[in-house]
C-alpha cells in the first residue's frame, strides 16, 4: 500500500484534532451525572496514543514525495488499545449528540478492553442516565470487579440490583458498604441508603432490601428506623409501625423512632394517641424546635389549625426569623382567615431570597379574599418565577375580568399564550379564557371558542371536555354526549369523563339504565368521590331505589358539603317522607348559599 507524505501527514494531522475535539466532548455527561473528572479520560485517550506510536509529523512545506509504507502485522496489544480508543472516542461524541443509548453501548465496549476501573464507572453512570439498567449492571459488576473495596462500586451495583429485582443480591452488596464503615458508623450508613432509596417512590423491591438489612443487624437502632421511615414514605403505615416498634425494643428512648412512630399512629387514624405522646415528648424535651415542628406538622395533618398555629409559634420563638416557619405560619393564618397577621407573615418574606415569589402570591390571595382585586393584580405581577408563576397570571385575568374587563383579560392571555411554546401551558390558559366567558354567562360564545381551540389541538381531553360542559348549558346533551365518548374512545378509564356522561344522561334524560352503567364504572375507578357518590345517588332515585340513594347521597355529603349535593339529599329526604331532617339540611345549605334557586324551590316545596 502506498501514500504520499502529504497525504500521511493530513491523516496524522486529523489524529491529533481528534484528540483535541474529544477534550471539549469530555464534558457533556458532567452536568447529568456526577463522575470521575474528564481529565482522567484524556489521559487515558493520551497514553493510548502514545503507546500506538501516534505522533504528529512535521508541518513545515516541502515537496511532497511519494513513500512506500509496508503493510505489517498489528500487535494485538496495539489494536486492543485502538480498539479501546475507538470505543472511549465514540461514546464521548455519541454523548455529545445525544445518544446516550450509542454511548453507553460503546463505553461497555470500552470496559471490556480496559482493567481501567474509570472506564467501567463511567459506563454505568451513562447506562444509568439512559435507564438502560441491564448494561449498567454489566458495567458496574465489571467496576466492581476490578475495584472491589471501593464502596462507591458496591453501592452503584446495589440499586442496579434493586432496579432488577433482586433484592437478596443487592442487600448483600449494601451490607459489605455498612461493614466496611464499621459500628461506629452505622448511623451514617444506614441514613446514606435511606437517602439512596426511594427517591421517586417506594418500590417493594426496596422494601424487602431494607427489611434483609434489618434481619442482618438485628441489634442495631439504626437498620430497624430506617426501614419504618422507608415504609412510612411508602404509606406502609402497618409495616413503619412494626418497624419502629422494633427499633424502640432496642433503645426506648430513641427520639426520631418515637417521631416515626406518633405519625404513623396520625396516619392509620390514631389521632388522639398520637399527639398526646407527641406533647409527652415535648414535656422531656421543651427547648427542642425540631420536636415542636413535627408537632406543628402533625396538628396540620389532623386539621387542628388553631392547634398547628401556636405550635408554629412556638417553634418561633426557638428559631426566631426562620424563614420557612414563618412562611408556614402564614399559611395557618391564611387558612383560618387571620389576614391582618398573615399579611404581616408574608410581607415579613418579601426580602426572602426563597420566598419572595410565593409571599407575594399569597399577599395577592389574601387580597382576593378580602375583594381589593386591583391590589390583588398588583401583588400577582411581583410573581417572577416558580410553582405560583402560572397560577399568578391566570389569577391576574380572572381578577380583571371580575372587574369588567373582560376583554383585557382575554388580551392578558393571549399575550402570555405567544410567549410559551409548551402546549400543555397553552391548553391550561385556552381553558382559562374559556372559563372567563362562561362566568360573565356567555355560554355560546364559551362553546364557539373552545370549538376553535380545538381545530388547532384536535381531540385534546381538556378541551374536549371543556366543551362538552358549554354543549350542555346551552343546551346541546347529544353534542355533550358526543364529545364525552369521543373522549371515552381514547381514554376508557376516566372517571370524570364517565361521571359527567351518567349524570347528564340521568339529570337530562329518561336514559336512567345508561346512565347507571356510567355512573358504575366510574364508581369502580374513584369509589370514594364525593361528585360520582352524589350522581349514582341521583340516578338511584331516578330508578326509584330511595334507600340506595339515601346511602349514597349521605356518604357524598359527609364528605362535601355542596349545595348541588344538599339539593339531592334533600330530594330523596322528601320522598321518604323525612321533611324535618330535609328542611333542616336545605336550610343551612341555604345559610351558606342563599341565592341558589333550587334550594330555594325546594324549600318551598317543604313548607307546602
Amino acid at each position: 500500500m502506498r501514500f504520499s507524505e502529504g497525504s500521511f501527514r493530513a491523516r496524522s494531522t486529523c489524529s491529533s484534532l481528534l484528540v483535541a475535539k474529544s477534550y471539549h466532548l469530555t464534558g457533556w455527561f458532567r452536568s447529568s451525572v456526577p463522575i470521575y473528572h474528564s481529565v482522567a479520560l484524556l489521559v487515558l485517550i493520551g497514553s493510548l496514543l502514545s503507546a500506538s506510536g501516534c505522533t504528529t509529523l512535521s508541518t513545515h512545506k516541502q515537496q511532497a514525495e511519494p513513500i512506500a509504507i509496508e503493510a505489517n502485522p498489528i500487535d494485538p496489544a496495539i489494536q486492543k488499545r485502538a480498539d479501546l480508543m475507538y470505543e472511549v472516542l465514540a461514546g464521548e461524541i455519541s454523548g455529545k449528540l445525544g445518544d446516550v443509548e450509542a454511548a453507553s453501548e460503546h463505553y461497555l465496549e470500552a470496559a471490556k478492553l480496559t482493567d481501567d476501573p474509570s472506564v467501567a464507572a463511567r459506563t454505568a453512570r451513562i447506562a444509568l442516565f439512559a435507564k438502560d439498567y441491564e448494561k449498567a449492571y454489566e458495567a458496574a459488576a465489571r467496576w466492581v470487579e476490578l475495584e472491589p473495596d471501593n464502596n462507591d462500586a458496591q453501592q452503584t451495583l446495589g440499586l442496579l440490583l434493586v432496579r432488577l429485582e433482586r433484592p437478596k443480591e443487592a442487600a448483600e452488596h449494601f451490607a459489605k458498604v455498612i461493614d466496611a464503615a464499621g459500628p461506629d458508623h452505622y448511623e451514617a450508613s444506614f441514613a446514606q441508603l435511606n437517602l439512596l432509596l426511594g427517591r421517586e417512590a417506594v418500590t417493594d423491591t426496596e422494601l424487602q432490601v431494607l427489611d434483609i438489612l434489618r434481619k442482618r443487624y438485628p441489634k442495631v437502632v439504626d437498620a430497624q428506623r430506617t426501614y419504618a421511615e422507608l415504609a412510612y414514605r411508602g404509606q406502609d403505615y402497618e409495616k413503619a409501625l412494626a418497624g419502629v416498634e422494633d427499633a424502640l425494643a432496642i433503645d426506648p428512648k430513641d427520639q426520631r423512632s418515637l417521631v416515626i412512630k406518633n405519625r404513623a399512629l396520625l396516619s392509620l387514624g390514631r389521632v388522639d394517641e398520637a399527639l398526646a405522646n407527641m406533647r409527652s415528648l415535648l414535656q422531656e424535651h421543651p427547648q427542642d424546635p425540631a420536636l415542636y415542628h413535627n408537632y406543628a406538622r402533625m396538628l396540620v395533618q389532623a386539621k387542628r389549625y388553631g392547634e398547628a398555629l401556636e405550635a408554629y409559634q412556638e417553634v418561633l420563638r426557638l428559631q426566631p426569623d426562620d424563614p420557612d416557619i414563618v412562611y408556614s405560619k402564614a399559611l395557618l393564618e391564611i387558612e383560618l382567615k387571620k389576614y391582618t397577621d398573615a399579611r404581616k407573615s408574608l410581607q415579613a418574606l418579601l426580602d426572602s431570597p426563597h420566598h419572595h415569589d410565593e409571599a407575594s402570591y399569597y399577599l395577592g390571595r389574601v387580597s382576593e379574599d378580602q375583594g381589593r382585586l386591583e391590589e390583588a393584580i398588583d401583588w400577582y405581577k411581583q410573581v417572577e418565577e416558580g410553582e405560583y408563576y402560572f397560577d399568578a397570571q391566570t389569577r391576574i385575568a380572572e381578577a380583571m375580568a371580575s372587574t369588567g374587563r373582560l376583554e383585557a383579560a382575554r388580551a392578558y392571555l393571549q399575550t402570555l399564550r405567544n410567549q410559551i411554546d409548551d402546549q400543555d401551558a397553552v391548553v391550561r390558559l385556552l381553558l382559562v379564557e374559556g372559563q372567563l366567558l362562561a362566568d360573565q354567562q356567555q355560554d355560546q360564545a364559551a362553546y364557539d371558542f373552545y370549538d376553535e381551540a380545538l381545530k388547532k389541538y384536535p381531540d385534546n381531553s381538556d378541551l374536549l371536555y371543556a366543551r362538552a360542559m358549554m354543549a350542555e348549558r346551552i343546551g346541546h346533551v347529544d353534542w355533550l354526549e358526543r364529545d364525552l365518548k369521543r373522549l371515552l374512545a381514547k381514554e376508557p378509564d376516566n372517571a370524570t369523563a364517565l361521571n359527567a356522561l351518567g349524570y347528564t344522561l340521568a339529570d337530562r334524560t329518561e336514559r336512567y339504565q345508561e346512565a347507571y352503567q356510567y355512573i358504575q364504572q366510574a364508581l369502580k375507578i374513584r369509589p370514594d368521590d364525593a361528585a360520582i357518590l352524589d350522581s349514582m345517588g341521583w340516578v338511584e332515585y331516578k330508578l326509584g331505589d330511595l334507600q340506595a340513594a339515601l346511602k349514597y347521597l349521605r356518604q357524598a355529603y359527609a364528605q362535601m358539603k355542596d349545595t348541588e349535593i344538599a339539593y339531592h339529599l334533600g330530594e330523596v329526604l322528601l320522598a321518604l317522607g323525612q321533611r324535618d331532617e330535609a328542611e333542616k339540611l336545605v336550610l343551612g345549605a341555604l345559610a351558606e348559599s342563599p341565592d341558589d334557586v333550587r334550594l330555594q324551590t325546594l324549600l318551598e316545596k317543604l313548607k307546602q
